[in-house]
């Protein structure tokens, strides 16, 4: 054998297990990025992420979106019942205009988990919030700080446990569980009596 063919022999050797390096990293590559979005697809719409419905780590409100924005491009402020009920992807039952003088209807969901509903008067003054949340373990979308109300009960309105929060006359915010939701009624413009306010609890589903 020459020499020019054992060169040739050489060249072919070493061009073999390059090729197929080269074919395996790409390979590699592929299957690495197509395993990356599977994941992060499961964790914002399966169990394991901020807008799953399955498992505690899904259920609390998400102040801050998976992007990194601020909640304001998670609220959404929405024309009528259908369009949040797409957003909140649950139904909500609530006493259509409870109030006189306020009937002017409003709708606001938030991605996944919040439906909420508002009456105000024509001068803008909201008289009562209606608001439906998917939560885990009672998590408070409107908890309040520490201070903000003098009074803070739990009463049992019909054999369900509602948490009031008021002035020790009035109440502004009352909270409850149903389930795998939460509920809450705010009247912060419209203080009401716990009677008055207490008889939309069994109003709520």
């Amino acid at each position: 054998m020459d020499q020019e063919e054992t060169r040739e022999i050489q060249e072919e050797e070493t061009n073999v297990p390059k090729d197929g390096k080269k074919g395996m990293n790409l390979y590699t590559l592929i299957v690495l990025s197509v395993a990356a979005v599977l994941i992060f697809a499961w964790m914002m719409f399966g169990d394991g992420g901020p807008s799953g419905k399955n498992g505690a780590d899904g259920c609390g409100v998400n102040f801050q979106s998976a992007w990194g924005q601020s909640p304001a491009a998670v609220w959404v402020d929405l024309p009528n019942y259908s369009q949040t009920r797409a957003v909140a992807t649950f139904d909500f039952t609530y006493p259509e205009h409870p109030l006189e003088g306020f009937d002017n209807e409003s709708f606001k969901g938030y991605s996944r988990q919040v439906f909420e509903v508002a009456y105000s008067d024509d001068a803008g003054k909201e008289g009562i919030r209606f608001s439906k949340a998917y939560t885990c373990n009672g998590f408070e979308v409107y908890e309040p700080e520490d201070g903000v109300f003098r009074s803070i009960q739990i009463m049992d309105v019909d054999g369900t446990d509602v948490k009031e929060y008021g002035d020790g006359e009035k109440v502004s915010l009352l909270f409850f569980v149903k389930g795998d939701y939460s509920y809450t009624i705010l009247c912060p413009d419209n203080p009401m009596s716990r009677e008055e306010a207490e008889v939309f609890v069994s109003q709520l589903d």
